[in-house]
């Protein structure tokens, strides 16, 4: 194994992994028609702290979502077309995650998804009381530098899932990928 560049990151991370198990959180991940401005949410998975899945919806995008962006997370057209629409299912996800502390793996990217999904029926943004990165806290967690020596590498969630002897199910659900983040928190967690 390589030595990690600052020690005390490290124990950092796995202080916030630790901080996380003694208390109550979801973990939520999406799927997109895409990565730009103008993409969409299709698949919203959520778990709680325990493992229980407590939100998976499919869901259907103003947009056709691209053979590309369909390749990737396995949801198509044909899939979401009787699912709802994101204003449909927008009053029970915001009273789900209400005031909540939410992880996702890659936090800036989900967040901004479900921002700009939100906009694009002009809904008001989830009013959540922390979001937090668990692919940020991994990256301080292994501790590999950049060429520019300073930042951390960031690392994608099935190849943490692997560097950490984790199982993956099916990569690219959002449910799954949620289960998976959860895992990795909780290994992240035991290393101390």
């Amino acid at each position: 194994m390589t030595r990690h560049f600052h020690p005390a990151h490290r124990r950092q991370a796995i202080q916030w992994a630790q901080n996380l198990t003694r208390r109550q959180y979801f973990v939520l991940d999406t799927e997109t028609t895409g990565l730009s401005a103008t993409d969409e949410v299709v698949q919203i998975g959520i778990v709680d702290s325990a493992g229980a899945t407590v939100f998976n919806q499919l869901i259907k995008p103003t947009i056709p979502i691209p053979a590309g962006a369909s390749a990737i997370h396995g949801v198509y057209d044909c899939d979401v077309a009787d699912a709802p629409g994101f204003n449909q299912i927008y009053i029970r996800l915001s009273t789900l995650l209400a005031g909540q502390v939410v992880v996702a793996y890659n936090m800036d990217f989900d967040w901004r998804m479900l921002q700009q999904t939100a906009a694009r029926y002009r809904l008001p943004d989830l009013r959540l009381a922390k979001l937090d990165c668990a692919m940020k806290q991994y990256a301080r967690f292994k501790g590999l530098r950049q060429n520019n020596g300073r930042n951390y590498i960031w690392h994608k969630l099935g190849s943490a899932a692997r560097q950490e002897g984790l199982n993956l199910t099916k990569a690219h659900d959002a449910l799954d990928d949620a289960r998976t983040t959860l895992a990795l928190i909780r290994r992240m967690a035991e290393s101390g």
